[in-house]
């Protein structure tokens, strides 16, 4: 159901997000918590379901069985042999991959597991329930995933030579057009959230590795 208040909501919501995390860095983690905040706020004054964000744990299997393939590919493949192809024929683009991993400020797997498990479930709810799901009904599945995904990819821009950071948003926008497709086809972020975690994980221990 169309509802243009709610379209302007996330309109303004998206706006000062992205602008907040390009602009002021240093306060990326609090820009990042705000659709966050706002999907839950907004979830008890409008009495929507935990399952209309997307929160459909007792369709878990079905889903997952439904997505099987799209499941494989980004929980298990996709970043693991993006790192290893990296590794042989584009080690720039692989050092630029590896600037932000954490590792060297210290953050042990004991912190960066709950750590990421806690943040991929924001970042699924903002480009998955919030700007794909709010603009679906305005312009269609195919657009609103593509919108939502090279808005995830843009979010997630790092400086550095032109063609490497074109393919790292390029390949980050890919692995969002995947997680969409999953997320449009059965409403249900926990299967989405789990493949991403899986994919980072499997990428950041082959990146930790090279």
């Amino acid at each position: 159901m169309k509802n243009k208040r709610v379209l302007f909501e996330t309109i303004v919501i998206t706006s000062i997000t992205l602008l907040g995390m390009w602009f002021v860095p240093a306060a990326k983690t609090l820009f990042a918590l705000l659709p966050v905040t706002y999907l839950l706020i907004e979830r008890r004054l409008r009495h929507r379901t935990w399952g209309e964000l997307g929160f459909n744990l007792r369709t878990f299997w079905a889903d997952l069985r439904a997505n099987w393939l799209l499941f494989a590919l980004t929980g298990f493949l996709i970043q693991p042999l993006t790192a290893l192809w990296a590794k042989v024929y584009f080690p720039e683009f692989l050092a630029h991959v590896q600037a932000r991993l954490p590792f060297e400020s210290g953050i042990g797997w004991g912190v960066l597991l709950p750590l990421l498990a806690v943040s991929l479930i924001g970042e699924e709810m903002t480009y998955r329930t919030l700007i794909q799901g709010r603009l679906t009904p305005f312009i269609g599945i195919p657009a609103a995933v593509g919108v939502a995904s090279i808005l995830f990819g843009l979010a997630h821009f790092a400086p550095g030579p032109v063609l490497i950071v074109l393919t790292d948003i390029g390949l980050i926008v890919i692995d969002s057009i995947l997680y969409g497709t999953m997320f449009a086809r059965r409403n249900n972020l926990w299967v989405v959230w789990l493949a991403h975690l899986l994919g980072d994980i499997g990428g950041l221990l082959v990146l930790a590795s090279v």
